[in-house]
């Protein structure tokens, strides 16, 4: 199994709200994707493209405003 992590500039945690603790992922042989806390361990699944007309779950990653 071969995995590509990118993390998220920015982007909050919607379980702990750390911020650019999250990272999207890929999983190169099923086409899987999901995000993932490195902090916390929250983990949410993206549908691949065989399952995008059967569900219509969408994940908004809203970064944090400046101070």
């Amino acid at each position: 199994m071969s995995v590509r992590c990118q993390f998220i500039a920015g982007a909050t945690c919607p379980a702990c709200h750390a911020v650019d603790r999250i990272r999207r992922c890929r999983d190169l042989s099923s086409g899987r994707d999901w995000i993932e806390c490195v902090s916390c361990g929250h983990h949410e699944e993206f549908p691949n493209e065989a399952e995008e007309g059967q569900s219509s779950a969408v994940v908004t990653l809203k970064p944090q405003a400046r101070r």
